[in-house]
């Protein structure tokens, strides 16, 4: 993986699911950058969540959530938001 991989999830790590966000609020975020951002953006970013569930490189994903969501994750939780977000990501 390269830096410039992923770049739509941190940026929602960033400006949606920040440390400052509650676990309880994620598919109320995620209905916020369904509405903000658009198509092309959202596929973008369909496309990072589905590669992420095909390579299952969890340690580096765990990373990208800790330096750009400020959050430590178990790989269990990881492939849990994963897959929450892209059920509810159009």
């Amino acid at each position: 993986m390269n830096e410039n991989d992923y770049k739509t999830f941190k940026y929602f790590l960033e400006s949606y699911f920040n440390v400052s966000a509650n676990y309880n609020e994620l598919e109320q975020l995620i209905q916020e950058f369904n509405t903000i951002e658009n198509s092309k953006y959202r596929e973008s970013f369909k496309n990072e969540l589905e590669q992420m569930l095909e390579e299952k490189d969890w340690d580096s994903i765990k990373e990208i959530v800790k330096v750009y969501g400020m959050r430590n994750m178990s790989h269990d939780k990881l492939i849990m938001l994963v897959k929450k977000i892209l059920k509810n990501i159009n």
